[in-house]
């Protein structure tokens, strides 16, 4: 009632100060134009794909614990965001959207600041920035499905960078002196990767694109058959999306990897991943009193990781809590591995996972730059299942113990890289 009361004042007050001639706006305001049913028919696509995205997550196998099911309905939020981001770009004049703590999926990886983009593979891009000070940078191309192979990529180790780190790659188009990398034609996927190891000095660089050849049209006016294609594109790719990762998670992993065990390293190139990137993958499943120990060894990669994440497929959280580790943040034991401790509760060592409450769940080991793209047998992961009471009988005797105030410390250095890292 109180609403309406003021509501009804300030409409007094604008009459009273303006008379009903000024307030009365309708030879001011446009006609209708009289279109088909195009648009509001693609909008409510969009809507029902969202409903029924509901109800599959209420029906899925990862709808379980309460944790689960908030997870379910925020992986639905986070595709939808993705899916705008990815549609609602103009081919002709891209600008790159990240993958960042807000949008994440499809098993982000915690140490990379992701920028992707849609074009016009029949069209001439530069790509154009500063590197930054990351241990890697590199730039993917894709068919514009986000599990397609790799049909191009560049790495910053092979580029020619100017000494204050500025560069430009160019993409397609006739092949030029200095950076250059192939586009075929139609709808492609440029995906960058930058990647951070060590967190308290690692930033990364500023990175753009523009297409550059005489065949890029003018920047048009948005016409509503214009917004409905990309409704359409928002719904097409929502609509896969939410239900592919799950997904992904039960029919690959779940189904086909025994639980608290680990696969052998293998190549990802051919299924999204990148060029030059070999992972070893995983779920767990763990009681209170349990936990999983995974012994690691250092190898000659550029870049070695591991993280834990969910089953709706994505990273848990990395910047409040350490669910990820590197080389460069990992501790080496006296016995030359790395113990790598998934479990609840903090053990006190150094290298613990945090699965943030999750009973089950999955985890990946990156293996960035390998030599032959393979590594020794002798140095594959390997995971047990034990009591969380056991541990110290399982570590060397000299595992470092870390502070309650020591393992705050370590906290605040990893949400103020991610601070950084995304510029929040």
């Amino acid at each position: 009632m109180r609403k309406f009361f003021i509501l009804g004042l300030l409409f007094g007050i604008v009459l009273g100060a303006f008379g009903t001639g000024s307030f009365l706006l309708s030879s001011n305001v446009p006609p209708k134009t009289d279109l088909s049913y195009e648009l509001p028919e693609t909008y409510d696509a969009l809507v029902s794909a969202m409903s029924a995205a509901g109800d599959f997550v209420e029906g899925h196998k990862w709808y379980g614990t309460e944790k689960e099911q908030a997870e379910a309905y925020r992986h639905i939020l986070r595709i939808l965001m993705n899916s705008v981001q990815e549609n609602l770009s103009n081919r002709d004049f891209p600008y790159f959207y990240e993958i960042n703590p807000f949008s994440k999926s499809g098993m982000d990886n915690s140490d990379q600041r992701y920028l992707s983009v849609l074009i016009n593979g029949a069209g001439v891009y530069r790509i154009w920035g500063h590197k930054g000070t990351q241990v890697d940078l590199s730039f993917s191309v894709y068919e514009q499905d986000a599990l397609s192979k790799t049909l191009a990529a560049h790495n910053a180790d092979d580029m020619e960078i100017a000494p204050d780190g500025s560069f430009e790659l160019i993409l397609g188009g006739p092949k030029v002196e200095g950076n250059w990398m192939p586009l075929q034609k139609g709808v492609k996927r440029i995906l960058v990767r930058q990647i951070h190891s060590d967190w308290t000095t690692e930033l990364p660089g500023d990175i753009h694109i523009d297409r550059i050849d005489k065949a890029r049209p003018a920047y048009p006016d948005l016409s509503s058959a214009d917004m409905a294609e990309k409704l359409r594109g928002v719904t097409d790719t929502f609509a896969t999306n939410v239900q592919r990762w799950p997904e992904y998670s039960r029919t690959r992993f779940n189904a086909l990897i025994p639980v608290n065990s680990l696969t052998k390293p293998r190549d990802v190139s051919s299924t999204g991943g990148l060029a030059g990137r070999v992972m070893v993958g995983g779920h767990f499943y763990l009681q209170d009193d349990e936990a999983l120990l995974i012994k690691a060894f250092p190898t000659k990669a550029k870049y070695q990781a591991i993280q834990l994440g969910h089953h709706w497929w994505e990273s848990l959280d990395y910047a409040n809590r350490q669910s990820s580790l590197t080389a460069d943040q990992a501790v080496l034991s006296s016995d030359g591995a790395y113990y790598f401790i998934l479990t609840k509760n903090d053990p006190g060592y150094s290298n613990w996972l945090d699965t943030e409450g999750f009973v089950r769940g999955v985890l990946f080991m990156r293996y960035d730059g390998l030599p032959g793209n393979s590594m020794a047998e002798s140095l594959n992961p390997t995971a047990q299942l034990v009591k969380f009471d056991d541990l110290a009988s399982l570590l060397p005797q000299d595992e470092p113990i870390v502070s309650s105030d020591q393992r705050q410390g370590i906290l605040a250095q990893r949400r103020a890289h991610v601070q950084k890292r995304f510029n929040f």
